[in-house]
């Protein structure tokens, strides 16, 4: 069984470094990266954390989500744009 994680990212991320990320959903918004991906396991998913950081990418949260999501982040309800 995998495990489905949002990974969030600052700043944009250059192409080159994301294909040396693997099979993941990749989605840039306008001050982070949003991954969306699946992991088999824990060791898995650190391999995939240490990856991120031997870029040198700045990680600002992960969650773990029950199915991957539409990778859009929903409308903010007061109607300001997300930070």
């Amino acid at each position: 069984m995998t495990t489905s994680y949002e990974v969030r990212i600052a700043g944009q991320v250059a192409d080159e470094v994301l294909a040396g990320l693997g099979d993941v959903t990749i989605t840039a918004q306008e001050t982070r990266t949003l991954m969306l991906g699946s992991f088999a396991d824990q060791a898995a998913l650190h391999g995939f954390l240490q990856r991120l950081r031997a870029y040198g990418l700045e990680l600002v949260e992960i969650r773990r989500v029950t199915t991957l999501q539409d990778p859009t982040p929903p409308p903010d309800p007061a109607g300001r744009p997300e930070v």
